[in-house]
């Protein structure tokens, strides 16, 4: 085992990238106020919805790859908020929705692959959703405090 001598400027690189990589892992907070395009760049971030009328609609998930997520967040009930996956692209699995803390129902009711994701104006601040890409389909979790405060369905 030998000494290895580093110097100022890697150590200093190394301490840029290590920061670098954990502001990644906190993500970015963006407010989405009109309609918007998601792209790869976009990956990592966390929305907030509801306070404009919107419609989102994902990279496909070609585009994305694996890898590739984010997150909604409701803020505002004011509007809602529609996210589609584009083309033939599909967004599988369920959110848990309740009657405010009555017994809990999967939306949608059945396992079929969806394209339209919709916060309605019946959701609440808190109410979210998370997405991610394994590079063939998308994946959602989310829970919405009331039934039909996030709705899935076929386009």
């Amino acid at each position: 085992m030998g000494t290895k001598r580093i110097g100022h400027a890697r150590i200093r690189s190394l301490i840029n990238k290590n920061a670098n990589a954990m502001n990644a892992r906190h993500g970015v907070v963006e407010a989405i106020t009109a309609n918007k395009t998601l792209t790869v760049a976009d990956g990592g971030k966390r929305f907030t919805i509801g306070t404009a009328t919107a419609a989102v609609t994902l990279p496909t998930v070609a585009a994305a790859g694996s890898g590739w997520s984010c997150e909604f967040w409701v803020n505002d009930n004011t509007a809602a908020t529609t996210i589609t996956a584009p083309g033939t692209d599909l967004i599988l699995g369920h959110v848990r929705t309740g009657a405010d803390n009555a017994t809990p129902q999967l939306m949608p009711a059945t396992a079929i692959p969806t394209e339209v994701l919709v916060f309605t104006t019946s959701a609440v601040q808190g109410d979210w959703a998370r997405l991610f890409c394994d590079g063939t389909n998308y994946f959602i979790t989310g829970m919405s405090r009331l039934a039909e405060g996030i709705t899935l369905a076929a386009e």
